[in-house]
């Protein structure tokens, strides 16, 4: 269910390009170059600037838009494996919170079992995703600690 979901995130067949199945599917897309329209429908979705859509992957907003304006418009390697781990918070948490809305807010504040980070800043290291991932896993399975 979660992989549907982090594919839905990442706007499905028509942003991707292509029909991904399976983690190594998406594993393919994301060496070959994961096409910026999965980035964009990504930010859409969390009603968030370029600007917050760059720090959460790491990169500046210049680099982010650069990568939209080569032809074909697709993410290097590395970009599209930030943009797969944002994708796959963004789905934890919608999933965590059976609702969109709520879960994107909650994406966007201070939250105390993250020592009042904002989530979304966390996910530009693979260290602060594991830890949302843990907190989104804590609230799914209602054990608070």
């Amino acid at each position: 269910m979660l992989e549907e979901n982090i594919i839905t995130v990442l706007g499905g067949r028509r942003a991707l390009g292509c029909v991904v199945h399976s983690q190594l599917d998406l594993a393919d897309l994301i060496v070959s170059g994961m096409p910026c329209r999965a980035a964009e429908s990504l930010r859409r979705r969390l009603h968030i600037t370029e600007q917050e859509l760059a720090s959460s992957l790491g990169v500046s907003a210049k680099t982010l838009h650069r990568a939209g304006a080569r032809r074909p418009a697709r993410l290097t390697p590395a970009q599209g494996d930030r943009l797969y781990r944002l994708a796959r918070i963004v789905a934890m948490a919608e999933q965590a919170f059976e609702n969109t809305e709520r879960a994107y807010r909650w994406l966007q504040e201070p939250q105390r079992g993250l020592g009042e980070r904002v989530p979304l800043t966390l996910l530009a290291t693979e260290a602060g995703a594991r830890e949302v991932e843990d907190l989104l896993g804590r609230i799914e399975h209602s054990v608070f600690s």
